[in-house]
């Protein structure tokens, strides 16, 4: 018999379980920007849409399957005759009961579909948002390169008329700040494709994006609890939904096999006689005996079960994987900001001290600045790697909503029949 990792009951439930957050979060700011983004999206809306359908489809499920039927009967002969007569077709095998269930299910597996948009959403958010805030500040370091290359150049052209540097050293210096301007444009540019992919998302650019807090919160490895985390994501309760779902549908399918009885009751009159009458029809399942709907039903739920096993066990190795990818790059920029960064605090201004009263040559000089600038580019990159990881984490966790305090705001604004999501 096949095992699988999940309970047979309260699934919709278990959407509301509270998720683990690690450390602090998000700034009121960065949560805003996000639930506004969130609420008009027209992804989040269609997936709404398709929600309410959910609910009229469970409505309509829950529905009697057979309305009576009334028959009107008049013959004229001989002796004339004439009838009224009224009849019930019963659902006898319980095919209500199992359109129900399989109707609740999917509006089951819809609201966990609405929040898995609202996450996937929110976490490209933030990775958009800091991409587009680490491309902003390469761009603004290769801005400060073509500065101080230009101010070098005026300096290294003061030097050569006064006699102090060779036409070599100036040629150099002027290499040093073409080069600089072919940084800053392909910075630039990747800055305008950053702001490209914010808008495609967001569906405008606005001129107060938040701004992202210095160093995301901690995670410790050895209490993350990966079950509690798994049982909170959307993916799992969609694949618990379409599996139940699939399970009802079976049950549909064997109470397909089984009649319909319908009853009828008429009355007459014929001449001066009065007639009466009971009749009972039963279809008779001969020629289709519908087993293979049964198969069909049952192949679908073991597919359903599979299906949902596999996005358990890749969603347990992506926690792993996005856990500790997030935390060494974390690690590596707390180090950094203890020894690294303040070594090259006020670094160029005193290499080109140096430069001036000749304690540095050029070439050296200008290996050095690089230095200086590739450093300060490769910790602003850094920096972009720790948010993206973050996010990542975010997204393999499902803690996104719960750490932007969006969990409220963003479940209940969409919601067009009041209730809270």
């Amino acid at each position: 018999m096949l095992k699988y990792y999940f309970s047979g009951a309260g699934l919709c439930a278990c959407l509301f379980l509270t998720p683990i957050v690690y450390g602090a979060t998000a700034a009121p700011g960065l949560s805003n920007w996000v639930s506004e983004i969130i609420y008009e999206n027209p992804q989040v809306q269609a997936q709404q849409a398709a929600l309410e359908t959910a609910r009229a489809q469970a409505r309509a499920a829950g529905r009697p399957l057979f309305n009576p039927a009334l028959e009107l009967e008049y013959e004229r002969a001989i002796d004339d005759a004439a009838s009224v007569g009224i009849s019930q077709t019963f659902d006898w095998s319980g095919k209500r009961g199992a359109r129900t269930s399989v109707a609740q299910f999917e509006v089951q597996a819809a609201i966990a579909g609405l929040a898995l948009t609202r996450q996937q959403l929110a976490n490209e958010l933030l990775s958009r948002l800091s991409a587009y805030h680490a491309a902003s500040a390469l761009a603004r370091i290769a801005h400060s390169r073509v500065e101080l290359m230009g101010r070098f150049v005026e300096l290294s052209q003061r030097r050569r008329e006064a006699g102090d540097l060779g036409q070599i050293e100036l040629d150099l210096a002027r290499l040093a700040s073409a080069q600089a301007r072919f940084q800053y444009s392909s910075a630039a540019a990747k800055q305008i494709t950053e702001k490209q992919a914010l808008v495609a998302v967001d569906g405008r650019f606005p001129t107060d994006l938040p701004a992202l807090p210095e160093l995301p919160p901690a995670i410790e490895l050895d209490n993350i609890d990966k079950e509690n985390l798994l049982a909170a994501l959307p993916t799992m309760f969609a694949a618990r939904a379409r599996m139940d779902a699939a399970r009802s549908q079976v049950q549909l399918q064997l109470r397909g096999k089984r009649p319909n009885p319908t009853l009828g009751f008429r009355v007459g009159k014929e001449e001066s006689s009065t007639l009466t009458g009971l009749t009972l029809s039963i279809p008779l399942f001969v020629r289709n005996t519908f087993s293979a709907e049964v198969d069909v039903a049952n192949s679908q739920l073991i597919q359903s079960q599979q299906e949902a096993v596999n996005i358990r066990r890749r969603g347990a190795a992506q926690i792993d994987a996005a856990a500790q990818r997030y935390q060494l790059l974390r690690s590596s920029w707390l180090v950094w900001q203890a020894q690294g960064q303040a070594s090259l605090d006020q670094q160029t201004s005193v290499l080109e001290r140096l430069w001036r009263v000749g304690e540095l040559n050029t070439t050296d000089y200008l290996v050095q600045v690089k230095q200086t600038l590739d450093t300060q580019a490769g910790a602003v990159q850094q920096h972009g790697q720790m948010w993206q990881a973050w996010s990542k984490w975010l997204a393999a966790s499902g803690q996104v909503e719960k750490w932007l305090n969006l969990a409220g705001p963003v479940n209940t604004k969409r919601t067009s029949s009041g209730e809270q999501q």
